[in-house]
């Protein structure tokens, strides 16, 4: 198999987590690769591969330096390189082959952002990393599966998609 080197990069790869990856590792200097199968990212000796049919998310988690976040399942890979135009166009080019995930967690997230008060549609897009069409379908489809009532409440349906864990840090941050 060849892979066309697209980007020296800076990375850190985590077993995911409940939520963000964990940033507490030392961060390797290597090369973003990409080939017919998917992405990889190199150190010299040692490939790591992420398939990008297994990719479940590709997001922007910081701009000033911008960093990209890779999500296959039980992984994260977050990349950080010198030319944010190359990662940025990657990304977009990523975004229409992946598929959100079959457990919700797209529902989830808005979930989340609509139980602090975040329903703008630009916000929560750039948020989830999705378009705004996505959005008012996940929306349509909360409401359909009673998890946001018709009156733009989180039902008690809905929150029980959070984990206790996120249930009290949106009490704690709703006061």
């Amino acid at each position: 198999m060849k892979a066309q080197k697209y980007e020296d990069v800076q990375y850190i790869i985590s077993q995911d987590g409940d939520g963000e990856p964990n940033l507490n590792l030392v961060w390797k200097d290597g090369g973003l690769f990409i080939s017919l199968s998917g992405l990889f990212i190199s150190d010299g000796d040692t490939w790591y591969e992420l398939p990008v049919k297994d990719l479940v998310n590709v997001n922007v988690i910081n701009e000033e330096p911008l960093q990209l976040r890779f999500k296959i399942p039980a992984l994260d890979v977050v990349v950080m390189g010198k030319r944010a135009e190359r990662l940025l166009a990657l990304r977009h080019f990523l975004l229409p082959y992946i598929k959100r995930e079959k457990d919700g967690s797209g529902i989830k997230g808005l979930v989340k952002f609509w139980a602090v008060g975040i329903m703008e549609l630009d916000i929560l897009a750039r948020l989830m990393g999705e378009e705004e069409s996505e959005i008012v379908q996940m929306i349509e489809e909360a409401k359909k599966g009673g998890l946001i009532s018709e009156d733009g409440r989180v039902t008690e349906k809905g929150l029980a998609l959070l984990s206790a864990n996120e249930r009290t840090v949106l009490k704690g941050s709703l006061g």
